[in-house]
């Protein structure tokens, strides 16, 4: 299919055909919502093992200093917030590719096989099923740039793979200054 007609074949294709029995609908929910649920229980777990051991208020009182001890740290303020924005990405750039149809003709999106903070933003890498391409999701930045709130998104297609491409979404310039330093000499006249 030649490039110009693309984008109008995503727009015919309809939004969703696949027919799911209910299971694999909840099986789908549970996987793509595994690290919370994880999160939770093992949260749970250690709460009902800390209370039974030393009491509930002296859990409290432990959750409290432990939950205020790595926010106060800038280091582990930002880890801890590299952590969310990748959770947060990997559910916008999911509405995103479902949105402006980045699918198969069955429906089936791109599989997200990993995500992994960096010092500017995220990347995250995608397989690619048959009929989906890195120059489709390329064509497709400017929607998948808004969805994900980023400054910009770089899709690189892997020299091996081309169905593994990988994405880095880009939130801040380090190189950008906050405020623009003023040279000692700039009054001088010379």
């Amino acid at each position: 299919m030649s490039r110009e007609f693309r984008w109008l074949a995503r727009e015919l294709r309809p939004g969703r055909r696949l027919r799911r029995s209910a299971l694999a609908v909840v099986m789908g929910w549970l996987v793509r919502h595994l690290p919370e649920i994880a999160a939770v229980l093992l949260a749970v777990k250690l709460w009902s093992l800390s209370a039974g051991l030393v009491g509930p208020v002296w859990t409290l009182l432990s959750v409290a200093v432990l939950a205020v001890g790595p926010l106060s740290r800038p280091r582990s303020r930002r880890r801890l917030l590299a952590g969310l924005g990748c959770l947060v990405t990997r559910y916008r750039l999911r509405t995103a590719l479902v949105e402006l149809r980045l699918t198969t003709r069955a429906g089936r999106l791109p599989l997200v096989l990993w995500l992994a903070p960096t010092p500017v933003g995220e990347r995250v890498w995608l397989w690619c099923r048959a009929g989906i391409s890195a120059e489709d999701i390329a064509e497709e930045i400017d929607g998948i740039r808004a969805a994900c709130c980023a400054r910009d998104i770089r899709v690189t297609r892997d020299r091996r793979w081309a169905a593994l491409v990988v994405l880095d979404v880009i939130r801040r310039d380090p190189l950008s200054a906050a405020a623009v330093a003023r040279s000692p000499l700039a009054g001088r006249d010379g």
